[in-house]
């Protein structure tokens, strides 16, 4: 048996932040909406614990589930938690209502983690160590940003998400192509300074370039996706990636208008959308990929079957 995604649910608390916000800045609508396809993204309160948000996430699928204990691993993924000892991934196991023989643990790998954290989870779940793998990705990345910025001020948004892995017989194995490149770490980097500095030429084209290659790899190593879902970074970027990805003919999706650039949570939460919506139907074949700071990059394509109306 192999596994594949089985169930997920979202927490987006806090406001929801429109382009009038940055106004002072000297940036109008028609300008965000231009550079980065933004209209919308959520802020979380400064002081809400992102141990509380992501357990928000993966409460609903715990309660689903009916017995905690047959959910063996719980992976948390943040690029923006502050807290390092201890790390998060026990606390929102506890808070989510997880057993106390759970394997929890938080992992990094900025824009690319949750791709990252899905090839942990399945690996996890194929090599028969775990019967069930929670993995979560959880963000507020509103508080790493330089307010000031008007490169990056307007781009990025806070969230969780969080899927349910699971080994099946009517899963066929997934697929992944990672990689990385530490020489190539100052093109997007927490300043000493505060906020986040990004090389926006090389980080277009290069994410273009992996998120592109990527996909091409999920398709000729199939079975081929039914969906590929991009790290939502920025809208031109998205909409490069679906140009240089169209003759796989494969759809591919674009959330970023109401999201914002999430970082590790953008992919769940644009599955989590095209599901609520109706766009996509409760059974298929994710292709994600993705290319973040690092620099990492990667793509996973893994079947999923999930009941409807889940995605909350």
């Amino acid at each position: 048996m192999s596994a594949g995604i089985v169930d997920l649910a979202t927490a987006k608390p806090g406001r929801t932040i429109d382009n009038d916000h940055f106004a002072a800045l000297g940036l109008t609508d028609e300008w965000i909406r231009r550079r980065s396809g933004i209209a919308s993204r959520s802020w979380l309160p400064s002081r809400t614990p992102l141990a509380e948000v992501a357990a928000e996430a993966c409460a609903p699928i715990v309660t689903r589930m009916g017995d905690p204990s047959s959910i063996d691993a719980l992976v948390v993924v943040s690029t923006s938690v502050r807290q390092r000892i201890p790390g998060i991934a026990q606390k929102v196991a506890h808070l989510a209502g997880l057993g106390p023989s759970v394997l929890a643990f938080d992992t990094n790998a900025a824009c690319c983690g949750f791709v990252y954290g899905l090839v942990t989870a399945l690996s996890l779940c194929d090599a028969g160590q775990a019967r069930s793998v929670l993995l979560c990705s959880v963000e507020a990345m509103s508080r790493m940003v330089d307010h000031t910025d008007r490169q990056t001020a307007c781009i990025f948004a806070d969230g969780s998400a969080a899927v349910l892995l699971e080994a099946r017989a009517e899963f066929a194995g997934f697929r992944h192509l990672a990689g990385c490149d530490g020489s190539r770490e100052s093109l997007m980097r927490e300043t000493d300074a505060g906020g986040i500095h990004l090389d926006g030429a090389q980080v277009y084209d290069r994410a273009v370039r992996r998120m592109s290659e990527s996909a091409q790899y999920l398709v000729d190593h199939g079975p081929a996706p039914t969906v590929l879902i991009g790290h939502q970074a920025n809208g031109r970027i998205l909409e490069q990636v679906r140009r240089s990805t169209a003759h796989l003919g494969v759809p591919f999706v674009n959330r970023i208008e109401s999201s914002g650039n999430t970082s590790s949570a953008s992919i769940p939460l644009a599955f989590a959308q095209e599901l609520e919506s109706g766009s996509l139907p409760a059974e298929g074949r994710l292709g994600a990929v993705a290319y973040g700071a690092g620099e990492a990059w990667g793509g996973v394509s893994v079947d999923y079957r999930v009941p409807a109306g889940t995605a909350h």
